[in-house]
């Protein structure tokens, strides 16, 4: 019989549930209930992937201890208290940055001799300079500012 076997098991298949008409209602109501079946399946999937992600931000999220966001607001703070200081000297320093007569610049921090400064006018700020050199060609006094 060959190509007929499939066609024979059809029929013979029709023929069990009662007809053509009911067999396919039998396999519609099937597929329904394989899709809700996956419907379910995959609402299950989501409803764990959101609660994974909710338990891993949850435990790994980036948490600010309280002492580490009172102390930067102070560092803030403090760094906003110090005045302008203006520059007598021009001087080119290093990082690309020429400071001419009359220029003004604020300090933020202080590391040893390291002083980041926010250039008055200026959009590329912060710039790191030697508190030294700032001494020399500025109002600036080192000795004012917190290490």
């Amino acid at each position: 019989m060959g190509n007929m076997d499939e066609y024979i098991a059809l029929t013979t298949r029709a023929k069990a549930e009662g007809g053509p008409d009911l067999m396919l209602t039998a396999i519609e109501k099937a597929a329904e209930i394989k899709g809700i079946g996956k419907g379910a399946a995959v609402l299950a999937v989501g409803i764990a992937a959101v609660a994974g992600g909710k338990l891993l931000w949850d435990q790994y999220a980036l948490k600010q201890p309280k002492d580490v966001t009172d102390t930067a607001a102070a560092a803030v703070a403090k760094a906003m208290a110090h005045g302008w200081n203006t520059v007598i000297e021009t001087r080119e320093l290093p990082g690309g940055l020429t400071l001419a007569v009359g220029d003004r610049f604020k300090p933020l921090t202080r590391d040893g001799d390291v002083v980041m400064i926010e250039v008055e006018d200026r959009e590329d700020n912060p710039f790191p300079a030697s508190g030294a050199v700032l001494e020399q060609i500025s109002d600036l006094v080192l000795s004012n500012l917190d290490d």
